[in-house]
């Protein structure tokens, strides 16, 4: 509504876009820390937690251009680091 006050253009949908993705990837780190705190404190403070590798390619073979990594905690079944896999940069 400003916008139209000050015969000002609308702000660019490729700035909101960005804005979700960024406040987005900030909400995920702050979880996967959180869940890296829980596996800590449920293992006495100790550092050295168990964890569960998991990871998965888009297609089965050499052909497939996505896949992602996780790694969850075995104590709390938390899932504490993610890490997608692409052969383009996206």
């Amino acid at each position: 509504m400003f916008c139209g006050i000050m015969n000002l253009p609308l702000p660019s949908t490729n700035f909101t876009k960005f804005n979700n993705i960024l406040a987005s990837r900030e909400t995920c780190e702050e979880s996967l820390a959180e869940a890296v705190r829980e596996a800590i404190d449920e293992n006495d403070g100790e550092r050295h937690i168990a964890v569960a590798v998991e990871g998965s390619w888009q297609k089965r073979g050499f052909s497939s251009k996505n896949g992602v990594v996780t790694v969850t905690s075995v104590d709390t079944s938390k899932v504490i680091d993610v890490e997608i896999l692409s052969k383009h940069w996206i």
